[in-house]
């Protein structure tokens, strides 16, 4: 049958097709009517669909870059860490922040600014994988998550974005019109899961203190997390017992003549424990 108009405005939005069965009568008008009925039908939900998932989109971009926002690099960074844990693999988060950028927006103005964020989003998309997945955090603040990653390869992640922004500057409009290269350079801290902390939002504190680092080393440039401090463990000394005491029964560092368990210190006899099987 011939296509049935879908909801205002749209195109072709699928094609629907049937068999008669073999041996019978073909398609009558009634048939082609209710075929047509049915396709528009089907037409509006396909188009729902559409618009849900665009509006759902766009709920999660940044409408500025097209890059993710950062609603959407909470729920990431829990499902990237999860998936790492699941399969013994890293993910290696870097934060990012273009250095000085306030000046680009007092000496060109908010619109150049702009223009240098977008810039800045299109390149940092063409130096990573599919898989990779790159957030607008914040005015000139960006985080980039490389799924099965580790420190070796993040760095040279890393080293590949400072150079395709250092070593191109952003054309734009400055005042009046005028065509003017902005040079720009990003600093860059590295973190990595799980080497550096157990948690997405720790991971992503922890690449954030590596950006402060890269800023107070002098800007353009980047840094990795320092590992995390192991657990201090105290030491309690206990002295053994030199006299037997007169129940016989074992104290904590004294040896046990019988063989027995080490038993905690005690102020006289005990019962039998119950023990349960395991």
């Amino acid at each position: 049958p011939a296509p049935s108009p879908g909801p205002p405005g749209a195109g072709a939005l699928g094609v629907l097709v049937l068999y008669d069965r073999v041996g019978d009568v073909e398609f009558d008008d009634d048939d082609l009517a209710t075929l047509r009925t049915f396709a528009g039908h089907a037409a509006v939900a396909v188009e729902n669909v559409r618009v849900h998932e665009e509006a759902q989109r766009l709920s999660l971009t940044d409408p500025l870059t097209g890059l993710w926002n950062y609603r959407y690099l909470r729920e990431s960074i829990r499902r990237e860490v999860e998936r790492a844990n699941r399969f013994g693999r890293m993910l290696s988060v870097l934060a990012l922040d273009l250095d000085r950028f306030k000046d680009v927006n007092d000496t060109w103005g908010h619109a150049a600014g702009d223009a240098v964020l977008v810039e800045f989003a299109r390149r940092v998309r063409g130096e990573i994988r599919e898989m990779d997945l790159a957030f607008r955090q914040g005015g000139e603040e960006f985080v980039v998550l490389l799924p099965e990653t580790d420190a070796r390869g993040a760095a040279i992640v890393a080293e590949r974005l400072g150079a395709v922004v250092r070593d191109h500057p952003v054309p734009v409009q400055g005042h009046g019109g005028e065509p003017v290269r902005v040079p720009v350079t990003v600093s860059i801290g590295i973190a990595v899961y799980p080497d550096h902390a157990p948690t997405g939002q720790q991971v992503l504190d922890a690449a954030d203190d590596a950006l402060y680092a890269a800023k107070a080393a002098g800007r353009d440039g980047y840094r990795l997390a320092q590992p995390p401090d192991p657990t201090p463990t105290r030491e309690i000394p206990v002295v053994a017992a030199t006299v037997s005491p007169p129940d016989g029964l074992p104290r904590a560092g004294a040896p046990d003549p019988a063989g027995a368990g080490q038993g905690g210190a005690s102020s006289g006899p005990h019962p039998p424990r119950q023990t349960r099987g395991r």
